[in-house]
């Protein structure tokens, strides 16, 4: 995950007159634009690479669930949202329910999750390598298909990571990057959830408040009429905990600006989206090249002037904006102290001048706050990228 969030345009009726200047000089330097990227020149681009810490949703914790694996399962239901739209209904509960059959969550036999923040948060160590598929001892017979790449095997394949997948399945569904490191890993409870996310959606629709569809998409995952029954009964245990997101601590106005925040989580993030009516489409173009005029959603300060304007609040239609309108009480800092659940966080390239803001969130407590990234992305609730925090808008 990169602090390289897109500075964010004019939203609603104020952004629609700057569309044909953009546009019309947008073939001019768009080549330009893209070399500049390319080099990871562009402080607002949309680069993946650079700081590999996930961005997760919060979660309290859950007997028998480690908290990175907790947390990639909520994440997966919000974001299969994004990957494949005409998936409605999967809950974190029925990926949960797959894990705990699978794996245990990814501690089967002794191994761990590990819940150090860095590069390899959330990764199962030692990894999940399942028996040879040799056709001996009731399995099936399966000749290498990977060249030993998932499960260091050039004979035959095994399942691997904590939901079990074949290595030409990983390959085929095609494998999801959970955890927005560039990368797409077996063996990572963040990228294994959403792979397993859109396998059961497959391509088509799928709507998982039909029971049929439930049934046919664990039976496609593994044949067996037990094998779905014993994750049906495991979702339905996570199914009676209810909402397992980590709980915010506000009230009155702060409360209804976060409700309304959380209310759109795994709404598509779209270039100058959203206003205090709720998402809407875009417009053209990103400083990455990236329209938003076919993505309803919210950009960033889009996400904040809704749930802003829910509290009765209006905060105009960018982050710049938004910092210099007078509704709030803006403070310079480079550490979250004195920030409040419901005030906005500001991100510049130079923090503390309050110049160039680039992004805006809402603070959640705790180091969390929800966000709408960045082009590809949705609207969830991560860490706070302290690197760039420039200011705090405190709710007046």
């Amino acid at each position: 995950m990169t602090k390289a969030t897109e500075s964010e345009p004019m939203s609603g009726a104020k952004k629609a007159f700057i569309v044909l200047a953009i546009c019309t000089v947008l073939p001019w330097i768009f080549l330009f634009i893209a070399m500049f990227v390319a080099a990871g020149l562009l402080p607002h681009g949309d680069s993946k690479g650079g700081d590999k810490v996930p961005s997760q949703v919060s979660c309290v914790k859950v007997a028998g669930i480690p908290a990175p694996t907790c947390e990639a399962y909520l994440a997966a239901e919000a974001k299969i949202k994004e990957i494949r739209p005409k998936c409605t209904h999967l809950r974190w509960t029925l990926l949960a329910g797959i894990g705990k059959i699978e794996s245990h969550h990814g501690t089967f036999n002794g191994r761990k999750v590990v819940d150090k923040r860095g590069s390899t948060y959330g990764n199962v160590e030692p990894p999940v390598i399942g028996p040879v598929l040799d056709g001996s001892n009731g399995t099936e017979r399966i000749t290498d298909t990977d060249n030993g790449t998932y499960d260091n095997d050039t004979t035959y394949d095994r399942a691997v990571g904590p939901t079990q997948f074949l290595p030409q399945t990983w390959k085929s569904v095609p494998a999801a990057d959970g955890d927005d490191d560039g990368d797409t890993d077996p063996q990572n409870v963040f990228d294994s959830a959403l792979t397993t996310a859109a396998y059961l959606c497959g391509k088509g629709d799928a709507d998982f408040t039909n029971t049929t569809t439930e049934h046919d998409a664990i039976y496609r995952y593994n044949h067996s009429e037990k094998y779905v029954s014993d994750v049906l009964n495991a979702k339905a245990e996570y199914d009676a905990l209810g909402d397992i997101s980590e709980p915010v601590d506000a009230t009155g106005k702060a409360k209804i600006i976060i409700d309304a925040a959380r209310s759109y989580k795994g709404t598509p993030y779209s270039w100058g989206g959203g206003d205090a009516n709720g998402p809407s489409y875009g417009i053209c173009c990103s400083p990455g090249g990236y329209s938003g005029r076919y993505t309803k959603g919210f950009d960033c300060s889009g996400l904040t002037e809704y749930a802003y304007a829910r509290a009765g609040i209006m905060i105009t239609s960018t982050a710049q904006s938004q910092h210099d309108s007078g509704k709030l009480r803006i403070t310079s800092s480079r550490n979250l102290a004195g920030a409040e659940p419901g005030d906005l966080l500001f991100f510049s390239d130079n923090p503390g001048s309050g110049q160039g803001l680039f992004h805006v969130s809402i603070y959640l407590g705790k180091n969390r706050q929800i966000e709408a990234p960045r082009t590809g992305d949705v609207v969830k609730e991560s860490d706070v990228r302290m690197s760039s925090l420039d200011s705090i808008g405190h709710l007046k």
